[in-house]
């Protein structure tokens, strides 16, 4: 992967570029991208007003990923807009693998019969007379679908 660091009205010390180009090389293993800019500026965006933003933007395989990241040093900075550039390219492997492999296991539910009664069903339209209960179901006679909570008193 090509990294390019790049700074804007700020000094960025050189081992902080260098672990900029080896933190932003590994985020290469998600789906191998071609190209990295890391770009560090010093302007106040965000709304505490952090003074350094480290941008990062990766190229690949016809996807563009963008994080900015914000700080009060340029390593934290960097910090920030790297775990946000993890986090979009696992979304896009998701999204991607998704599509080429659809989901294994998932087969569709046999439509309920009509002529039988769902335990869900209002009352009075459940069972043949039309007490609420469902055909064969275990409730005493005389009970109600909704005569579960005998004990509840009401506050």
């Amino acid at each position: 992967m090509d990294v390019v660091v790049i700074s804007r009205r700020l000094e960025v010390p050189d081992e902080l570029r260098e672990s900029a180009g080896r933190k932003t090389e590994r985020l290469s293993r998600y789906l191998g991208m071609e190209r990295a800019e890391v770009t560090f500026s010093n302007s106040p965006v965000g709304r505490l007003g952090d003074p350094v933003t480290c941008e990062i933007v990766l190229e690949g395989h016809g996807h563009v990923v963008r994080a900015v990241g914000t700080g009060g040093h340029p390593a934290t900075a960097l910090h920030a807009a790297l775990d946000k550039d993890a986090l979009q390219l696992t979304h896009l492997k998701r999204k991607l693998v998704g599509r080429s492999r659809p989901r294994h296991g998932e087969t569709k539910q046999p439509a309920p019969d009509a002529g039988i009664a769902e335990p869900w069903a209002p009352r009075g339209s459940g069972g043949p007379d039309g007490s609420g209960r469902p055909e064969g179901s275990d409730w005493p006679e005389g009970s109600e679908a909704g005569d579960d909570f005998e004990g509840i008193t009401e506050l």
